[in-house]
């Protein structure tokens, strides 16, 4: 999945975008309490990270497409590098799904962000090109499915349960300049881009 953006972006809007701090504040403009998780604690293989606070939990930098979305044949190794630059980072969980009725409700696959001061290692993988920028939709709650999406799981032995860690106003912003990093990269002809293998939705 991509997002349909104008031909052609400013440098100075990519770095007025990429400055951009997270800053985790609801609607009414009182200061979110939003955890925060030192990635020091993390062990990550490619997208997927464990903590032993979490046994039963896995994390991950993508909110979709964690098995069948492409990716650069360099996306493992860019998350390694980043990581080991960055120790200082911090895990935000964004969302968190699994089945209602599971045995052992503490295991979930968690959506996160990864955010050290000013640089994200989400945005920074969109903006090298190592997958598309609709990996890092968050899961649907079931309000936000729609009617046909719903009878999916009206139909299945399994329910699914999701839920959101971050402010929706924070989430959009979010969503905004992974927008702008993906246009970045198709510009640049950059990661999955290079030999435009992805076809225009």
């Amino acid at each position: 999945m991509s997002y349909g953006q104008p031909k052609k972006t400013t440098m100075r809007q990519l770095i007025t975008i990429f400055s951009i701090v997270l800053t985790f504040t609801s609607c009414n403009g009182q200061e979110q309490q939003v955890e925060e998780l030192k990635l020091s604690d993390f062990k990550f293989e490619s997208i997927f990270g464990t903590t032993t606070s979490e046994p039963k939990s896995t994390y991950c930098l993508l909110g979709t497409g964690f098995f069948r979305t492409p990716r650069s044949d360099d996306s493992d190794s860019l998350i390694t590098s980043w990581i080991n630059e960055h120790p200082k980072a911090v895990v935000i969980p964004v969302s968190a799904f699994g089945p209602v009725e599971i045995k052992a409700p503490e295991s979930k696959m968690k959506y996160c962000w990864i955010i050290d001061q000013q640089d994200t290692l989400n945005n920074y993988l969109i903006r090298k090109g190592c997958f598309p920028g609709g990996t890092m939709i968050k899961p649907k709650t079931w309000d936000e499915m729609e009617k046909w999406e719903k009878e999916l799981y009206e139909d299945s032995d399994e329910k699914m349960n999701v839920q959101v860690f971050v402010d929706k106003a924070d989430y959009d912003r979010f969503i905004e300049q992974i927008k702008t990093a993906e246009l970045f990269a198709k510009e640049k002809e950059l990661g999955i881009w290079k030999e435009k293998e992805i076809e225009e939705e």
